[in-house]
């Protein structure tokens, strides 16, 4: 670590947002200051702008940057931030192998693609820049004069590849929308050899992948794939609309076989935590162990887990917002979790995010009266919208927000 607020990406990644932007990385808090990448001639003059020259200057010199605010709000409430992983990941000493960033030379060894905002779920947290399943909601949100995002089309990553683009290729992020449904994702695929680079790919698991996708990913020297589940049941699909549990679990099942089959393909699975499926912690962590372990039996240990994925924004879905009590019970209940958990494969990786989990909600106590607000507008609007109930099927969250709480 250079400085306290030193991160690798601006050394040797670029982000392409859905709006075909270049970005710092997917956290950063804004996305002005850079071009869109048909700007580029190659795809390298991204780390040597203006504006990325301005960041990596200081944070060699130990200067806080304005756009990193997530990070510093994860290291402020005593969780490891996405800037502290990459450090991880990019000392040359990681699990993954990566080269450390070159801070003199930059070089693009890092590529994290959106694959524009195509998505077949509308997701609570989530929007229409980075799914077109919104978009038919957001004028209404607008009328209601109530939180939403601006994008009112469909959004595509438009630039004509050049040989040069990934000459330094050895790590390629893929996200979403739902990467793997998009059209584009064969194609895009097709303009490097995968052979010699690592792909670390997310996808809703709201579908169950065909022979094509498995045959493609595994082509590449090691690929992690993420699972994104919020939780099981009617949980999973009021939180991300439109997906089905039926269909979530046989495609999770799908991926585990994919994963016992090769040893190159490494699940991992990415929650996300708030307000809303906070109190459903304990059952969402026992689904995934107890699938796991019929699955992958021994080799259920080599999965994954996203141990720190606390949601930052939208801010009326933040943890801090629960009422007082409630976050004591959820952080009891955890803690009583992890502490008598039987012996079982993939336990640690459960056992650390557990521990996560109660040092977040210990500190995220800044309850704001104007997000909860906008935290009752938005849900009742969406329940309306989508023929959705928080009664019925956020029975926890329901009861934490509209009896528990004094409206």
């Amino acid at each position: 670590m250079i400085s306290k607020t030193f991160c690798p990406l601006p050394f040797n990644h670029i982000y392409i947002h859905p709006t075909n932007r270049a970005a710092v990385c997917c956290n950063f808090r804004s996305r002005e200051g850079l071009p869109k990448i048909q700007e580029y001639d190659k795809l390298e003059d991204h780390l040597y702008h203006p504006f990325m020259v301005d960041i990596q200057q200081k944070m060699l010199a130990g200067e806080k940057v304005e756009g990193c605010a997530t990070c510093y709000f994860a290291e402020e409430h005593g969780y490891e931030s996405m800037r502290e992983k990459e450090i991880d990941q990019w000392s040359g000493t990681h699990a993954m192998g990566m080269s450390a960033a070159d801070l003199e030379k930059p070089k693009l060894n890092f590529v994290e693609i959106t694959f524009g905002n195509y998505c077949n779920l509308a997701c609570r947290s989530c929007g229409s820049d980075l799914s077109h399943s919104w978009i038919e909601e957001n004028p209404k949100l607008q009328e209601a004069q109530l939180p939403s995002n601006r994008t009112m089309k469909r959004l595509n990553i438009e630039r004509e590849w050049e040989d040069d683009d990934f000459k330094d290729l050895e790590y390629l992020k893929v996200t979403g929308g739902e990467p793997m449904l998009h059209p584009d994702w064969f194609k895009f695929n097709s303009k490097f050899d995968p052979t010699n680079i690592k792909m670390f790919i997310f996808t809703n698991a709201s579908w169950v992948p065909k022979k094509r996708h498995l045959d493609l990913l595994n082509k590449f020297k090691s690929c992690q794939i993420f699972l994104s589940i919020d939780g099981t049941g009617s949980v999973q699909e009021y939180m991300r609309h439109n997906s089905k549990w039926d269909i979530t679990d046989k495609s999770a099942r799908a991926w585990m076989n994919f994963m016992k089959e090769n040893k190159n393909i490494q699940l991992s699975w990415a929650p996300t935590w708030s307000l809303m499926n906070a109190n459903y912690f304990i059952e969402t962590c026992n689904w995934w162990l107890d699938t796991i372990n019929e699955i992958l039996g021994a080799r259920a240990d080599d999965c994954g887990t996203v141990k720190t994925n606390f949601l930052y924004g939208p801010y009326e879905y933040q943890i801090g917002n629960l009422p007082e009590a409630n976050r004591l019970e959820i952080k009891n209940d955890v803690q009583d979790y992890i502490d008598n958990l039987p012996m079982q494969y993939g336990l640690d990786e459960i056992e650390v995010m557990g521990e996560s989990f109660i040092q977040y909600i210990e500190n995220d106590k800044d309850v704001d009266p104007k997000q909860i607000e906008t935290f009752y507008g938005v849900t009742e609007f969406l329940n309306k919208s989508r023929n959705q109930s928080t009664e019925e099927m956020m029975p926890k969250t329901y009861k934490a927000m509209y009896i528990d709480t004094i409206l």
